[in-house]
């Protein structure tokens, strides 16, 4: 183990980090963003993913710049070396997610055509 403890240990410490994460890679890799936008968008609550920026930013995968009166701080993902190695990561899973639902859906729309008893079928 490194001295001082693995770079990503203090970052993924719950579904809640790696949720509002995957969200900002996927959703804004070259804007900056608000934490109650990623929540809303990863199912995290506001202050989960306020949560998860602050450890991203201690941790360097995000800047954040403070707040204007009547504002939210935003946050922007910064030059960390993992920062492009995760943004592969999360492209690769969104691939891998989309593949699993098509091949779902597919299932499911196949699945009633051969349903005995079932609406279909003649009386």
């Amino acid at each position: 183990m490194p001295a001082g403890g693995w770079p990503l240990d203090g970052l993924f410490v719950g579904v809640a980090t790696l949720r509002t994460m995957r969200e900002l890679f996927l959703q804004a890799p070259s804007g900056s963003v608000r934490a109650w936008d990623l929540a809303l968008w990863s199912g995290v609550t506001p202050q989960g993913s306020a949560d998860a920026l602050e450890r991203m930013c201690r941790a360097g995968f995000v800047q954040g710049f403070p707040s204007e009166p009547g504002h939210a701080a935003r946050f922007l993902l910064a030059g960390h070396p993992l920062v492009e190695p995760m943004s592969r990561l999360f492209d690769a899973e969104a691939v891998m997610a989309r593949a699993i639902s098509r091949a779902a859906r597919d299932r499911f729309d196949a699945s009633h055509l051969d349903a005995p008893g079932g609406s279909a079928t003649p009386a």
